[in-house]
């Protein structure tokens, strides 16, 4: 799977700024991914590999590629630095 640096390049080259403000310092954390809506599931390694890049701890999902998901459902964990969490979360959606 390849993807393209450009694609983080705002994120990783620049601080944001309000992240930064209320949480200077590292801070370890879980963040749950929920679905909004009923669908089906893709795009997973691109997610998790937007997450590889900015340095996470782990990932682990409670769905595959293709499943069918529905509205409020608990899809899967991120673990990690809740600062990188929070910039990488833009592009990896």
């Amino acid at each position: 799977l390849i993807i393209h640096l450009s694609a983080l390049k705002e994120d990783i080259t620049s601080e944001d700024v309000s992240t930064n403000s209320v949480m200077p310092n590292p801070t370890p954390g879980v963040v749950d991914l929920i679905c909004k809506e009923d669908g089906i599931i893709c795009g997973l390694q691109v997610f998790e590999r937007v997450f590889t890049l900015r340095i996470i701890h782990k990932a682990e999902f409670y769905v595959k590629d293709g499943d069918h998901v529905e509205n409020k459902q608990l899809v899967g964990k991120i673990y990690g630095d809740i600062r990188v969490l929070l910039c990488g979360e833009r592009t990896a959606l």
